[in-house]
């Protein structure tokens, strides 16, 4: 049969009823099994040389396969977990790594540690946040919650917000398995138990229609032993012949064939040599370094790292004086450091280059510049060159011309870790031979290609067999929307419609970036000039219809400054909203001031 090459963008096709309409509209199962840790090219290797026949057989050869997955920066499990189930980029939904530190409180929370039932609570999604029509906080954030009215699952998974069912409690039997006993392939056996018992219940209505399974015994063995190794290989097809098993119990049950099953995984591996520490360094620059008791307040910068490739760093007084001695630390490749809302800058030890990223019609659309040599690797490339000059594109335009770099989706990727304030003040990456925190054979947690592209396999109703274009981890949320036959929505990082006026008024609002408002800047009539002469290399639309996006967009900002003056204004998170909304709306009426109306001192909305 001949391939049939295909972007994700094919799910537009199924979304045909009203917004927010939860009710399922097909009957139909869904399965996602995440392989943890499992790379693309292993996955891909052992279906082609026949070492997983079922793969091969139900998805290989009967279903559809991507050419890659790009996971979620930083590359780990608890981000991308959540990115599967919310759509979201972890710099949008309030997972920005496995360990994080509450600014307010004071306190490291942990995912991996006391806190591993927390990620629930904290998962929030930015963009329903600055949406107006967005009920928030009754707005339902994962899958598990829009199908409210049917029976789910969450196996072996540490993001489960809205499951009806929860498996298990305490992984007191994997827990025994990985530290006691030294069986990690055993781990996954324990979920696919679960996962026959759940679809081999003798009420057919008590099925879970949605069924999320982590395997775990993939990530755990190479960490151990490194990439692919023997027991990790053994782990893969231990699954392969339960997955034969489970899919002749779906038969069984006569609901095989409206049953949709994914494969995928969270991050990629690679492997490591050596453990490094950032502590040794920071002291050396004479710079404190925060622990455990919340009541220590002289510090002067808090390090989160969990034994993966990427650490992020918490200053008290911001990160501007650091960000440039940092990246001289000849153990990291790359350091991103936030400046402000709007602009992260990249740098390795002698490259530097500067993200710029403007928020309109809830998206985010992002520029890239160099200075002398470019960190990322990009601008050299002729693909990727000709939008290395500033200009904001669409976060769809970089996937498409830099997914299979070295560095993977780097600008949209290092632009969205900062965005909800959860995430320290610089992202660091380590060399590609070390890990932070913890010695091991392999890892994970960077922006390499190895960590951050991942397999998915797919087979069910309307599937088509063949190779699908290469996705990002997010895109699977609107597809789970599609197959439920949900309805449409904005509010997620994965595919959806371009709106080509959005990137210009986008591309305008960036000229204003690091200027005073037109009230006052010191020579109003020179940034006119200036401003005609950057506009001038711009295709616009006409005045009346350009006029009109300004005006529905400032109208839109103003129902969101409403919205957020409504809610908690306890909260850290809204209160930054608000200031960020204020500024947004200043910035666009003086673009609209200097398109339009210089002289004129005439607003949209108040605040």
């Amino acid at each position: 049969m001949k391939r049939i090459k295909r972007t994700v963008l094919f799910i537009a096709a199924f979304f045909s009823i009203s917004s927010y309409a939860f009710a399922l509209s097909k009957d139909v199962y869904v399965i996602l099994f995440v392989l943890d840790g499992t790379p693309r090219d292993l996955l891909y290797g052992m279906i082609e040389d026949g070492s997983l026949p079922a793969l091969k057989e139900y998805f290989w050869d009967d279903g559809a396969h991507a050419k890659a997955a790009i996971t979620t920066f930083p590359s780990a499990s608890a981000p991308a977990y959540q990115a599967f189930l919310t759509g979201l980029f972890a710099g949008h939904s309030g997972i920005p790594y496995l360990q994080w530190f509450d600014r307010n409180s004071q306190k490291k929370i942990d995912y991996m540690g006391l806190d591993y039932k927390r990620a629930d609570k904290d998962l929030w999604n930015l963009h329903a946040i600055r949406d107006p029509a967005a009920d928030w906080p009754e707005y339902p954030i994962t899958i598990f919650e829009k199908l409210s009215d049917a029976p789910t699952a969450s196996v072996y998974s540490e993001i489960s917000r809205g499951a009806k069912k929860k498996y298990p409690g305490t992984p007191v039997a994997a827990l025994f398995d990985v530290f006691i006993t030294h069986r990690e392939g055993q781990v996954d056996k324990h979920a696919m138990k679960q996962v026959q018992r759940l679809f081999n219940q003798k009420n057919l209505e008590k099925v879970p229609r949605f069924t999320l399974v982590g395997l775990y015994s993939s990530d755990i063995l190479q960490h151990k032993k490194g990439v692919g190794n023997k027991e990790a290989r053994k782990a893969l097809s231990s699954f392969d012949r339960s997955l034969d098993k489970f899919i002749g119990l779906l038969k069984k049950r006569g609901i095989f064939e409206k049953t949709y099953i994914a494969v995928a995984s969270d991050h990629g591996m690679h492997n490591v040599s050596r453990k490094i520490s950032l502590e040794p360094f920071l002291n050396d620059a004479g710079l404190k370094i925060k622990r455990r008791n919340p009541r220590d307040k002289d510090y002067d910068v808090f390090i989160s790292e969990r034994g993966v490739a990427s650490a992020h760093l918490y200053f008290k007084n911001g990160p501007a004086a650091h960000a440039s001695l940092i990246s001289q630390n000849p153990d990291l490749s790359l350091v991103a450091a936030r400046d402000g809302d709007n602009k992260v800058h990249v740098s390795s030890k002698d490259c530097k280059g500067v993200i710029t990223k403007i928020d309109t019609g809830g998206r985010t659309y992002y520029g890239y510049e160099v200075n002398g040599c470019d960190p990322l690797h990009y601008c050299d490339e002729p693909l990727v060159a000709s939008m290395c000059g500033g200009r904001l594109y669409n976060d769809r335009e970089w996937f498409d011309k830099t997914w299979n770099e070295h560095y993977p989706d780097a600008v949209v990727q290092l632009g969205q870790i900062f965005d909800d304030g959860r995430s320290g003040d610089l992202f660091v990456v380590a060399s590609d031979d070390a890990v932070f925190f913890k010695k091991k054979k392999a890892t994970h947690g960077s922006l390499i290609k190895e960590d951050m592209t991942a397999p998915f396999l797919v087979r069910g109703p309307d599937i088509a067999p063949g190779e699908l274009n290469a996705m990002r981890s997010v895109d699977l949320y609107p597809l789970l929307l599609a197959w439920f036959g949900l309805s449409p929505e904005e509010n997620h990082d994965g595919s959806r419609p371009i709106l080509k006026h959005h990137e210009i008024i986008a591309n305008l609002e960036s000229f204003m970036l690091d200027r005073p408002s037109l009230m006052s800047a010191p020579n109003p009539d020179l940034v006119k000039e200036e401003f005609d002469k950057f506009t001038g290399k711009m295709r616009l639309p006409d005045k009346a219809e350009l006029k009109s996006l300004i005006n529905d967009e400032l109208k839109r900002r103003s129902l969101v400054l409403k919205k957020l003056m409504r809610l908690d204004s306890a909260k850290a998170l809204f209160n930054n909203e608000l200031k960020k909304i204020r500024t947004e709306i200043r910035r666009l009426e003086d673009v609209k001031k200097l398109c339009f109306d210089f002289s004129s001192t005439e607003t949209v909305g108040s605040y």
